[in-house]
């Protein structure tokens, strides 16, 4: 190369400052051939043209917009308007993606925090009895037979399907006791099933879904862990219903609010045990 024409080149250090990159990126860009040199001089100096200095700043700015580097190289190898534009649109597509994924996030952190401020105001201890419109359930079912390996592995994936790609929505999920179980053979541990609330009819195909009908359920919320407390909590329950003229007429519900992922001790867990009732008055 001439001395007139070495003038009208860029050194590596030259072109870089122009652009605010550094000079490890233009040999980078020389090692995965998206921008080589137009001329290394015997010194080792690399020099670049007015064409690669054009290049570059195809490749800086498209890099700016977060544009992969092999996308750079394909247009710089068929550049044109359309292929500029189609660029463009896969980017705006995968824009668009990343906002309904932040948005998808924002939606579960709201979620959380609404959830968790309702917390402050629950009646921990409390027995309530209200009228609770018709719910729909999705649950897992539980064999007798299955041991504690299996029963943890049953409700991941019950967690699993009934959660999937749906961040924290409605995120908790409880086990169904049977009612004689819990309150005449004091088999307070033996679970059938394992349950969420679904707000939607459709969902993942494997998990089985019934109504929660309409009607008066007695609520407790209390704390501790649930196998803590059965027993007192048992006596506490049918007290109450005596006391009231209640019988129960459904499975036993528990659910847990707040458990490991907010505490590290367990007489701080907080769970919701729930069951409907009738009045014995008119029965």
């Amino acid at each position: 190369m001439n001395k007139i024409s070495l003038e009208n080149c860029f050194t590596a250090g030259e072109l870089a400052s122009l652009f605010g990159i550094s000079k490890q990126a233009l040999l980078y860009y020389d090692r995965i051939k998206l921008l080589c040199p137009d001329f290394i001089s015997d010194n080792g100096y690399r020099h670049y043209s007015i064409n690669q200095y054009l290049d570059l700043e195809i490749i800086v700015n498209l890099r700016s917009l977060n544009i992969p580097i092999s996308d750079i190289k394909e247009y710089l190898e068929h550049r044109n308007k359309t292929e500029f534009i189609k660029q463009l649109e896969k980017k705006r597509a995968e824009c668009q993606s990343i906002i309904k994924e932040n948005e998808r996030i924002m939606a579960s952190i709201d979620f959380i925090e609404e959830n968790m401020a309702q917390h402050k105001n629950l009646p921990l201890g409390q027995i309530t009895v209200s009228w609770r419109e018709e719910r729909l359930l999705r649950l897992t079912h539980v064999l007798n037979t299955d041991n504690g390996k299996k029963r943890i592995s049953k409700f991941a994936r019950h967690s699993q399907m009934v959660f999937h790609n749906r961040g924290f929505i409605n995120k908790q999920a409880g086990w169904i006791l049977d009612q004689k179980d819990f309150f005449e053979n004091g088999n307070f541990n033996c679970s059938q099933a394992f349950f969420s609330f679904s707000e939607h009819q459709k969902g993942h195909y494997k998990v089985a879904r019934t109504p929660l009908p309409m009607g008066l359920y007695l609520e407790l919320y209390f704390k501790g862990t649930y196998s803590a407390q059965a027993s007192l909590l048992k006596e506490k329950i049918s007290d109450f219903m005596q006391r009231n003229d209640f019988a129960p007429c459904s499975k036993i519900y528990v659910l847990p609010i707040e458990n490991h992922w907010l505490n590290e001790d367990t007489n701080n867990y907080i769970n919701l045990i729930f069951l409907q009732v009738q009045s014995t008055k008119s029965i």
